[in-house]
């Protein structure tokens, strides 16, 4: 009977870029997002505002669920309601707040009427790029087609970087291997990691 052949070894970068991918899908499809979504769809204050046509009013609850002592555990970080092509409600925790990964949506409803579509993102893209780089030790960089771009602590000056293969940055030879994400409203997003060869 012949040997069974061995599996080809996984490569650290391979690896690296496993964990990065495993991590975007839980901040944009995982549990706690879920919890957050059902949490402010049931938001009376929000639902009646948009139920009345109050848009500041809902704009204001939106603002006040970011700012509100809870949401620092549960790391919300924008809130968006639309209707057809027209944004409703559009809050951000902060600056960065505007570069999140991609959110969960519902359909909201009250009364038994269709009063919009809920998004809420539970991740900044800085906070996505932080979480990877601590989880693995790579160098992580994020660019959306925005021109927004963030890349984790201690990352090299970068130039132009390969989709694979290999770079030298300040003298430092990297391997890397990119993979595309889509962000909030579908942004196409392009996720390195460089590991130190």
């Amino acid at each position: 009977m012949p040997a069974a052949r061995a599996r080809p070894r996984q490569s650290r970068i391979d690896t690296t870029v496993k964990v990065a991918k495993a991590s975007y899908n839980s901040e944009t499809k995982g549990r706690v997002l879920h919890q957050q979504l059902e949490r402010i769809a049931r938001d009376g204050i929000l639902l009646n505002a948009l139920s009345r046509g109050n848009v500041a009013g809902a704009q204001a609850e939106a603002d006040a669920q970011l700012s509100s002592p809870g949401n620092h555990f549960v790391h919300v970080t924008r809130i968006g309601v639309v209707r057809g092509s027209r944004v409703l409600v559009n809050a951000t925790v902060n600056a960065d707040g505007v570069f999140v990964v991609a959110p969960g949506s519902r359909v909201l409803r009250s009364r038994g009427r269709v009063v919009g579509t809920l998004l809420v993102s539970i991740q900044d893209v800085t906070g996505y790029v932080k979480v990877v780089h601590d989880l693995t030790g790579a160098a992580v960089v994020a660019r959306g087609a925005s021109g927004h771009m963030r890349a984790s602590r201690g990352t090299p000056p970068l130039g132009r970087l390969p989709m694979s293969g290999h770079a030298t940055l300040a003298g430092h030879r990297y391997s890397v291997r990119s993979f595309h994400e889509l962000g909030w409203g579908g942004e196409p997003l392009t996720v390195w990691i460089l590991e130190r060869a």
